[in-house]
C-alpha cells in the first residue's frame, strides 16, 4: 500500500461526514439544473452562509454537485440519489449512518470491552429510530436496485406461499409479488417495525396477497406452511446460537419439500474478504450481536438443524451479497 492510500483511509471520515450533514440540512433538495447562488440556498436551509459556502465548495469538490460561477448546479448523482423525492433516493440511508455517526466514537471502548455501544435492540426504543432504519434499509435497496435483481435472479416455480422473516419495509416479498401473480407473502417482524412497512405494503400495488404477523423470531414461533422462507441481512446482527437456534426453528416450520433462502454478506474462511463484509462486521461490532459469516459457519447451521442440501451462489454485480439457498 502506498501512503496516498493510507493517508485516504486516515481522513475518509471528513468526506462521509460532509455528505451526512448536506443530507441532513437538505441542502441537495435546494438545487436544481438552473443554479442557484449561497445567498438564496442558504436563506432557504437556514444555515449561515459563509459556511454554506465552503460546504458547497467541497461537495462539489467531491463532484456530488457542479458549480456555475456564483452559482451551483444539481449533478446527475445528487438528483437521482440525494434529494428526497425520486424513487431511488439513496438519503434515508445517509441520514441514517449520520444518526450513528457518535457510537463509532466508541469503537476504542467497544473492541476493549466486546459489547455494542448501544443497546442491540434494532433500533426499536422510538418510534423515530424505528423510523429512520427502516426507512434506510428501504432507501438501500431502492438506490441500489437489490430487489429489482434479486427478483430477476431467483426461480420460484412451485412457490406458492413466501415468508419473510424479518422484512424490514417488505421490499423484496413486495417485488417478488409483482413478479409472480401466484405468490403470496407473509412479513414476519417486530411489532414496531411492521408500523412502519405497513407504510410500503399499503402504497404498493399487491398489498391484498401480503400478510403482516408481529413477532420476534427470537422468542415467538414462526407462521407455518411455507413453501419458502427468506432472511434477507438477518443472521449478520445475531450472534452464533441465535443463528443457530433460527435454522432449526424455520426447518421445522416449512411446508413438505420447502426451502430457505438467506442472503447475507459471506466472507471466506479467513474472515478478510470481501472487504466490504470484513469492515461491515466492524459496524455490527458497535450495534448487534453479530457480524459477517462464513459460509462454512452458516452451512453447519443448516445442516445440524436438518437441511439435507446447500447451495451457495454469488449474486449478480450491484449485490454485495450471496445467496445461501438450504433444501429439506
Amino acid at each position: 500500500m502506498e501512503f496516498r492510500e493510507l493517508a485516504r483511509i486516515n481522513s475518509s471520515y471528513a468526506e462521509a461526514r460532509i455528505l451526512q450533514v448536506a443530507v441532513t440540512l437538505g441542502l441537495f433538495d435546494q438545487l436544481d439544473a438552473a443554479g442557484r447562488p449561497t445567498a438564496a440556498i442558504s436563506v432557504a436551509a437556514g444555515t449561515n452562509a459563509r459556511a454554506t459556502e465552503l460546504l458547497l465548495n467541497a461537495l462539489v469538490a467531491m463532484r456530488l454537485i457542479r458549480k456555475d460561477g456564483e452559482l451551483y448546479k444539481e449533478s446527475e448523482v445528487s438528483r437521482t440519489y440525494l434529494t428526497s423525492t425520486p424513487p431511488t433516493s439513496y438519503a434515508g440511508f445517509v441520514r441514517f449512518d449520520a444518526s450513528l455517526w457518535a457510537l463509532w466514537g466508541n469503537l476504542a471502548e467497544t473492541v476493549r470491552t466486546g459489547k455494542p455501544a448501544r443497546d442491540p435492540d434494532m433500533f426499536q426504543s422510538s418510534t423515530e429510530d424505528t423510523t429512520r432504519f427502516i426507512d434506510a434499509m428501504a432507501s438501500m435497496v431502492q438506490a441500489r436496485g437489490d430487489a429489482r435483481v434479486l427478483a430477476d435472479t431467483l426461480a420460484l416455480g412451485g412457490v406458492r406461499r413466501l415468508l419473510d422473516v424479518g422484512a424490514g419495509p417488505g421490499t423484496y416479498a413486495i417485488e417478488l409479488c409483482r413478479r409472480h401473480p401466484e405468490l403470496r407473502a407473509t412479513l414476519f417482524d417486530l411489532p414496531g417495525t411492521l408500523a412502519i412497512t405497513r407504510r410500503y405494503v399499503d402504497a404498493s400495488d399487491v398489498a391484498d396477497r401480503i400478510e403482516l404477523v408481529a413477532g420476534d423470531y427470537r422468542r415467538d414461533p414462526l407462521p407455518p406452511g411455507h413453501d419458502l422462507v427468506f432472511l434477507s441481512n438477518i443472521i449478520h446482527g445475531e450472534d452464533e446460537d441465535t443463528n443457530r437456534a433460527l435454522m432449526r426453528k424455520i426447518h421445522g416450520v416449512l411446508a413438505p419439500g420447502g426451502r430457505l433462502m438467506i442472503k447475507d454478506h459471506v466472507t471466506d474462511e479467513s474472515g478478510t474478504s470481501p472487504a466490504p463484509a470484513a469492515i461491515f462486521s466492524i459496524a455490527m461490532l458497535l450495534f448487534t450481536r453479530g457480524r459477517d459469516y462464513a459460509y462454512a459457519e452458516i452451512r453447519d447451521w443448516l445442516v445440524t438443524a436438518g437441511f439435507t442440501r446447500v447451495e451457495a451462489d454469488v449474486l449478480p454485480p450491484g449485490l454485495v451479497s450471496t445467496l445461501v439457498v438450504a433444501f429439506q
